[in-house]
């Protein structure tokens, strides 16, 4: 006769959350990365083009608005906030000023520790308090500047290449530092 150990309550799975989320609710096959900026149709073209290099990538997905966002479903500040905090990256491009809803967006994914990329399109103005917000952003988020579709598109392939490889390594190098310590 079998006989089954009961289970210790503080060994029971316990959800705890965002973690768990990211394990095990999303995407295991392609990193979703938020594309945002202000949609005033200044960067359609810009937005198009973020999108269509994070998908070129196949362990990438990009979200956007245009393509994503239910049928039906009038722009919801909540949805396009919950979609950038829950996202493994966040794009923004910047042209000028940006909206309430892109700030919140940025907000949400920086709390949730989502990896973000702030791409700043030369040649437009770009108000005192934008360039602050970048100014303060540039310690910790890459930024470059483009010229134009091309450059967008080189700066932003290459940033998605280089964090995906730096985040395979680094954990490898937690590996080895589990290794040596056990």
């Amino acid at each position: 006769m079998s006989r089954t150990k009961p289970v210790k309550e503080s060994s029971r799975f316990q959800p705890d959350g965002v973690e768990e989320e990211i394990r095990y609710g999303r995407d295991h096959e392609r990193l979703r990365f938020f594309v945002s900026s202000r949609m005033n149709g200044t960067l359609d073209n810009e937005r198009r083009i973020a999108a269509d290099t994070i998908d070129r990538l196949v362990t990438h997905r990009a979200w956007w608005w245009e393509r994503d966002a239910l049928s039906g479903v009038a722009h919801s500040e909540n949805e396009c906030v919950k979609y950038a905090a829950t996202s493994d990256g966040l794009v923004l491009l910047v042209a000028g000023e940006l909206s309430g809803i892109v700030h919140a967006e940025y907000a949400a994914a920086k709390q949730a520790a989502v990896e973000r990329y702030i791409l700043i399109r030369d040649g437009d103005v770009i108000p005192s308090e934008v360039q602050a917000f970048i100014d303060q952003e540039r310690k910790t988020t890459v930024t470059r500047n483009f010229q134009n579709a091309a450059e967008l598109e080189s700066h932003l392939y290459q940033a998605l290449i280089r964090t995906t490889v730096r985040a395979a390594r680094e954990v490898q190098i937690r590996r080895r530092q589990q290794e040596v310590s056990e």
